[in-house]
């Protein structure tokens, strides 16, 4: 999409980078069923019904937290991009703090309803997280850990609501989505500049599918049943397909042919949380969730889509 045609998007869109919200969605929903596989039980009909206030919940916190990223690095995009909402003019910072914020504490509020005592300590720690990336991640060297913890922290405020608790398969998830948020937000933090420094942080982005392939080994083919094998087949379909498509962002990193390409790249890196999400479930649950892992695979889908019309970063 032309830059025209960007800029005349609502400035409140681009400033919660709203593109991306199907990855939240997947991280929560991935997240609920991992929750509750790990605390041995199925989803109830209460379960149910809270997921979509949770979902919501981690919208709130993600949306808030881009709004606050415009707002803290005002001054920055004045110089670097200029045509950001708020250097722009289509947006004042006050208001943009106020509306930060304000999502960040009515994203909390939720789980004092659909919550625990796990998922509200978990919600504390992530909206402390993300003002704390905010603002302190320029010249911060461990910035990518701290955007990597946000999601991490994501997974198991989410996942801990339905497992009462936070069970090792949770903190697996949430340890391997922050690997995949750290070597993403390593070629993020060069975006501005459009060239990408060290190239080897982005290795880790191959840690997740390599380790969720390998569990999936050690648990299917033991089995040997009919069944087993096509949970092996899927779990490793997806595997294949979250590797090509870091592949071929990686790819694109190296070879920059045209003006934005690092942010374009970064952006492909970000919709590729949802094919984690579901690789995350093919190889960890108990029982397959066709269903649920269909639906990360379109959330992935539909952020690239989402991303043409909204930029992702």
């Amino acid at each position: 999409m032309s830059a025209d045609a960007v800029s005349s998007m609502p400035a409140w869109l681009r400033l919660g980078r709203v593109s991306n919200l199907p990855t939240v969605l997947s991280n929560a929903l991935a997240s609920t069923l991992l929750g509750a596989a790990s605390g041995g039980h199925a989803l109830s009909s209460a379960d149910l019904a809270a997921l979509p206030p949770l979902m919501l919940s981690m919208c709130l916190f993600y949306v808030g937290g881009m709004y606050l990223n415009d707002a803290f690095d005002r001054e920055i995009d004045a110089r670097e991009r200029p045509q950001r909402p708020i250097p722009s003019g289509e947006a004042r910072a006050q208001t943009v703090f106020a509306c930060g914020f304000g999502m960040l504490l009515a994203g909390w509020l939720p789980l004092g309803l659909y919550g625990n005592d796990h998922s509200r300590f978990y919600g504390a720690l992530l909206a402390s997280a993300i003002v704390l990336y905010n603002v302190w991640h320029k010249d911060n060297p461990c910035s990518p850990l701290l955007m990597g913890a946000c999601r991490a922290l994501l997974c198991l405020c989410v996942g801990s609501a339905f497992a009462g608790g936070t069970p090792p398969l949770l903190c697996l998830a949430a340890a391997l989505l922050l690997a995949h948020i750290v070597g993403l937000s390593h070629a993020a933090k060069q975006e501005s500049l459009d060239r990408i420094g060290a190239l080897w942080p982005l290795a880790v982005l191959g840690l997740p599918p390599f380790a969720y392939a390998l569990l999936a080994l050690v648990r299917f083919i033991p089995d040997g049943a009919p069944q087993a094998w096509q949970a092996l087949t899927l779990a490793s379909l997806l595997a294949i397909a979250l590797t090509a498509a870091l592949a071929l962002s990686v790819a694109r990193l190296l070879k920059r042919s045209a003006p934005g390409a690092v942010g374009q790249a970064v952006a492909r890196m970000i919709a590729a949380v949802s094919l984690l999400d579901g690789l995350a479930l093919a190889a960890c649950l108990p029982q397959p969730a066709p269903a649920a892992i269909l639906g990360c695979v379109a959330a992935y889908f539909s952020t690239r889509f989402l991303q043409t019309y909204i930029p992702g970063t």
